[in-house]
């Protein structure tokens, strides 16, 4: 192990060799007046130089002696400086906590370096949700930097049982840091004892953002489309599943926050619910789930009608699709997959070009290739409603994750309506709800209830009744 010592030109030239060619690194030569020291920060990119000069001040008004009364135990188990987070001996350690974002200061005749917390913040302000807008409530969302996503669970939690614990993950000479909060009287240990145990299961060199830690935390990440990790920006959510008895999961780098356990239900509840009045809530959580059904059902129950069934639809709607369809060289499963495919390439073109760009080419997209198709008599008009209804269906999602798994699950669920008709439709429902009942998570099931009647009783199971009623009985 190669360590520092009393001789200060050797200690820079040996943290020098350590670091290596590197064009960003910036060395810094103050010299301590009252000390009768020289020093020398060390640090990539830019420092705060207000916080510089305050250390610089801080050390200046240091008496000639002080290193000579104050050893080296003494610096090692509490440094004094200002700004100093710790102390290190080995050379290696000190150049790794420049890579930390962290400034590394040599003091002529000291056998350590310090490491000072002198960088300024490289974060963006504190912005309103992108990916979860509401109508109503709180226009808060997290950053990149977990202290100040910590720092706004305080914030608005305002509450004294909100236990914050702490998990660094090491891995390659690299290491990530991530926080989990829960409620100390109202989330089981279990819970607790579960997440933690997971987090140390992470083996993983580059963590850009939480999407890469997701898998981690998953009970089945292999098998199963559905996310059993509720994923969201917003504060006001992550308060409201601390106080269900959720666990709430950062990682320092991603705006997003994790909740564990979640529900199937959980899911289909949007922050705003709690923020309208009670009938309104009511039928937009029940139209999500109407949603739901459509995206998943509607194209695959045409096919089967069209293709196996004809006999049971009416001889005017009958009529209707025969003419609309008359040119019409595909199969009824053959339009529904060159429509589908359509609309999933512009979703991701949208997505992927810029803002303003993005939402032309979804709009002209949209209705100039939709005509198009049927002019051409490549796709029927039907199919054209019926492709759109399912589309806009799928926005009506709240959680994204939630809605890709949908979009998923429907080309299965356009095959087993090609092959087998009504009855592969059937089969593929009881599949899938057999599926989704057999999913859990930190010992809690997927359709089950339990944190919203945990929260407000029957008042927030799938509808959202008035929780006044609760409180005037409670």
């Amino acid at each position: 192990m190669d360590v520092f010592g009393a001789d200060y030109e050797q200690n820079k030239k040996k943290l020098v060799e350590e670091i290596g060619d590197q064009a960003d690194l910036t060395i810094k030569y103050a010299y301590a007046t009252s000390l009768d020291k020289q020093l020398t920060f060390f640090y990539f990119g830019e420092a705060d130089m207000q916080r510089m000069e305050s250390c610089l001040r801080y050390l200046n008004g240091l008496p000639a002696a002080y290193f000579k009364k104050r050893g080296s135990e003494e610096e090692w188990a509490k440094p004094s400086i200002s700004y100093a987070e710790s102390v290190e001996l080995d050379v290696k350690k000190a150049v790794k906590s420049l890579y930390l974002d962290r400034v590394v200061l040599l003091v002529e005749g000291v056998p350590f370096a310090y490491v000072l917390q002198l960088k300024k913040g490289m974060n963006r302000n504190v912005e309103q949700p992108t990916i979860e807008p509401v109508i109503r409530g709180p226009k808060v969302s997290f950053i990149e930097d977990v202290n100040a996503n910590i720092a706004l669970v305080r914030q608005y939690g305002d509450d004294e049982n909100l236990i914050v614990a702490e998990h660094v993950v090491h891995y390659k000479n690299k290491q990530k840091t991530i926080r989990y909060i829960h409620h100390k009287e109202k989330t089981e240990p279990a819970v607790v004892e579960e997440v933690a145990e997971r987090l140390k299961g992470i083996q993983h060199a580059n963590i850009e953002d939480s999407g890469k830690v997701e898998s981690f935390l998953n009970n089945s990440p292999l098998y199963s489309p559905f996310p059993q990790i509720q994923t969201t920006e917003r504060v006001d959510l992550i308060l409201g599943g601390l106080e269900e008895g959720r666990v709430a999961i950062f990682v320092d780098g991603s705006p997003f926050a994790f909740m564990v356990p979640t529900t199937f239900e959980q899911q289909l509840q949007a922050a705003d619910d709690y923020y309208e009045r009670w009938m309104i809530s009511s039928l937009i959580r029940i139209l999500r789930y109407i949603a739901l059904f459509i995206t998943l059902f509607v194209a695959p129950v045409y096919i089967a009608l069209v293709s196996f069934h004809q006999g049971l639809i009416p001889d005017e709607l009958s009529l209707t699709i025969m003419n609309t369809r008359m040119n019409v060289p595909f199969p009824a499963a053959g339009e529904v997959v060159v429509m589908t495919l359509f609309i999933e390439l512009l979703r991701e073109a949208s997505i992927r070009l810029p803002s303003p760009l993005g939402q032309t080419i979804g709009l002209v997209g949209g209705v100039v290739v939709g005509q198009a198709v049927v002019e051409a008599h490549i796709v029927s008009s039907i199919m054209v409603i019926i492709i759109a209804l399912t589309a806009i269906s799928s926005f009506a999602v709240p959680m994204y994750n939630l809605s890709l798994s949908f979009r998923l699950l429907s080309f299965v669920a356009i095959l087993f309506a090609s092959m087998f008709g009504l009855f592969g439709v059937v089969c593929f429902f009881i599949a899938l709800t057999i599926h989704l009942a057999s999913l859990h998570n930190y010992g809690v099931h997927y359709f089950s209830l339990k944190f919203s009647f945990k929260k407000h009783g029957i008042y927030d199971a799938i509808l959202r009744l008035p929780t006044v009623l609760k409180d005037k009985k409670g």
